[in-house]
């Protein structure tokens, strides 16, 4: 791979991210790897009588398989990156958003609540077809938000097309009173645990400080 000055891993291997998330996309930059992007045609519905990790997981252990099904196209021992997360409250699921008054209504619901956000993400290796499979939940507790704060962020426009109905690494972190667990799993990625997926198998490696600049 080539030499980024900003780089703080040695990367040994090609990585495709199965997404389209700008997010996701930000996590991997931040912390300097190189990757592609290719965004996999899925059903993410929900099946009848499906728990929710099960759905989560699902969903993106199907994403990773059908970009592995198109591995041809792409560089020798590609690494294939998918997620998928899901806001929880109270046993339901909410989803994204399409237009402001489903807004409304999921931010009345989270309003004042602990809700549960959990990302599962599949680690695929196209050398073999073995797939790594994890999950990681955050619990989120919202501020009771008076009315004229709820107007005021769904005014924003922010929290359209994203679960929940809001963006903690935006205005919505207003919004937020308490997170306990990983604040990048929220955002789109438990990138720290992505990382050290990476890590374990050789996949990356710390590069050393003396190697950046």
């Amino acid at each position: 791979m080539n030499y980024h000055p900003d780089r703080i891993f040695d990367q040994h291997r090609p990585l495709c991210l199965a997404s389209s998330s700008p997010r996701r996309k930000d996590l991997l930059e931040h912390f300097g790897l190189e990757f592609f992007t290719l965004l996999p045609e899925t059903d993410e519905s929900r099946k009848d009588g499906e728990g929710a990790e099960p759905f989560v997981r699902r969903v993106a252990v199907e994403k990773a398989r059908k970009i592995f099904q198109d591995s041809t196209k792409f560089p020798e021992q590609t690494i294939i990156l998918s997620g998928d997360t899901i806001v929880l409250l109270e046993g339901d699921i909410l989803g994204k958003p399409k237009e402001e008054q489903e807004a409304r209504k999921m931010i009345e619901q989270l309003n004042g609540k602990t809700h549960q956000v959990t990302t599962a993400y599949v680690v695929l290796d196209t050398s073999n077809g073995e797939e790594l499979i994890h999950h990681v939940s955050t619990q989120v507790t919202f501020r009771d938000l008076d009315a004229k704060q709820k107007e005021w962020y769904l005014a924003l426009g922010e929290g359209l097309d994203k679960a929940g109905a809001y963006s903690i690494q935006g205005y919505g972190s207003f919004l937020v009173t308490g997170i306990e667990g990983s604040f990048n799993n929220v955002v789109g990625f438990p990138i720290e645990q992505v990382l050290e997926t990476l890590l374990k198998r050789g996949w990356i490696s710390l590069r050393s400080p003396k190697n950046n600049g």
